[in-house]
C-alpha cells in the first residue's frame, strides 16, 4: 500500500468517526445538512458506476431516488401493509428497491441503444416520463400537490442520519468492489473500446444492464430513506433538477472513476451550494449555480481534483 493510499484510508477513517459523532454534539441545522450532503454523495457514487466507469454520461440517476421514494411512502400511505405490523416499514422499502431494480432493468435496452449525449439525453427524458406520470395521476401520487407520509411512518432525523450514512458507506465499498472484480475489467474494457471488448467476448448489452441495476439500487434506499424522513414529498422533492445535476457535477469535481472521487467532489460543491444558497443569499437560480460550477470545472479541472492531485504527485516523484 502506497503512502497516498494509506493517507486516503485514515482521512476516510476520520471522516466516518466524525460523522458517526455529528448527531450528538451537533445542532440539528448541521445534522440536516450533512444528512443530505450524504444523499447526494451516495448518488454521485451511484452515478460514478455508470458515468466514471462505464463512460456513459447519465442525468437520470435522480430517477431511481425518485421513485423509490414515491413507491415507499405511497405503500404505506395504501394501508395495505398494516396487517405486518412493525415489519410493514421494511417491506415497503423492499418492494420499492425491487420496483426500482425492475425499472432500471427495463429502461436498459432502449438506453443502451444510444450513447454519448444521446445517452445523456436519453436518461433525462426518463426524469422527464416519470415526472409526467406522477402529475398527471393525482388520485394515486397526489399529483402537482404531493404526498404526506402517515406519522406512524416517519423517520426521525437521527434515524435516517445513521441509515444514510451506512448507505454513504455501503456505496463507497459497492464501487471499490466493482473496481476490483471481473465486472470492473468488464466495465474497463468497454470503456476504452466497445468494438474491441466484443472481439473478446464480452456480452455489452449484459455488462451493461447489470451495471445500471447495480447503480440504480444504492439510489433506490436513500430516495426511501429520504421519503420516510422528509415526512412530505413532491416531484420537484423526489425528482428536482438537483438531483440531477448534483451528483454528475460531483463526481466530476472529485475525480469521476475513482472511489474517493464522487465523496470529496460531493464534499466541496455541497459547500459551495451552503454558502451561496444561504450566506450570500444570492437571487441566481440554482439551475444557472449548478452550470457555472460545471462549466468552471470543465475549464480548469475536467480530470477532477483527486485525479489532478495523483497526476501532480507522479510528476513531482519522477523529477526527483
Amino acid at each position: 500500500m502506497g503512502p497516498a493510499r494509506g493517507v486516503m484510508r485514515v482521512a476516510g477513517g476520520l471522516a466516518v468517526a466524525v460523522s458517526l459523532l455529528i448527531p450528538l454534539v451537533g445542532t440539528r441545522d448541521l445534522v440536516t445538512a450533512t444528512f443530505f450532503t450524504g444523499l447526494y454523495i451516495i448518488l454521485a457514487l451511484n452515478y460514478d458506476i455508470l458515468g466514471g466507469f462505464l463512460g456513459y454520461m447519465t442525468l437520470g440517476q435522480g430517477a431511481f431516488f425518485g421513485v423509490a421514494a414515491y413507491v415507499t411512502v405511497l405503500l404505506l400511505n395504501s394501508a395495505r401493509l398494516d396487517a405486518l405490523g412493525r415489519a410493514d416499514m421494511l417491506v415497503a422499502v423492499l418492494v420499492a428497491v425491487a420496483a426500482t431494480a425492475l425499472m432500471a432493468f427495463g429502461f436498459a435496452y432502449p438506453l443502451f441503444r444510444l450513447s454519448g449525449a444521446y445517452f445523456a439525453i436519453a436518461t433525462f427524458a426518463m426524469v422527464l416520463l416519470i415526472r409526467h406520470f406522477i402529475l398527471n395521476l393525482p388520485d394515486l401520487t397526489g399529483g402537482s400537490y404531493g404526498v404526506y407520509v402517515n406519522p406512524r411512518h416517519y423517520l426521525s432525523l437521527t434515524v435516517a442520519y445513521y441509515l444514510g450514512l451506512g448507505l454513504l458507506l455501503a456505496s463507497a465499498g459497492l464501487n471499490h468492489a466493482i473496481a476490483g472484480s471481473r465486472l470492473g475489467l468488464a466495465v474497463a474494457a468497454i470503456r476504452e473500446s466497445e468494438l474491441a471488448a466484443s472481439t473478446i467476448g464480452l456480452d455489452l448489452f449484459r455488462v451493461k444492464r447489470r451495471v445500471l441495476v447495480l447503480s440504480a439500487i444504492p439510489s433506490a434506499l436513500a430516495g426511501a430513506v429520504f421519503g420516510l424522513q422528509a415526512g412530505y414529498i413532491d416531484v420537484d422533492a423526489a425528482l428536482g433538477v438537483d438531483k440531477t445535476l448534483l451528483p454528475v457535477i460531483m463526481a466530476l469535481m472529485g475525480g469521476s472513476g475513482r472511489v474517493a472521487g464522487p465523496v470529496v467532489g460531493g464534499l466541496v460543491v455541497r459547500g459551495i451550494d451552503v454558502i451561496l444558497k444561504n450566506y450570500l443569499h444570492l437571487t441566481v437560480p440554482a439551475l444557472a449555480i449548478y452550470g457555472l460550477i460545471l462549466l468552471t470545472i470543465g475549464l480548469l479541472m475536467p480530470e477532477g481534483v483527486l485525479n489532478v492531485a495523483v497526476r501532480r504527485r507522479r510528476l513531482a516523484a519522477r523529477s526527483v
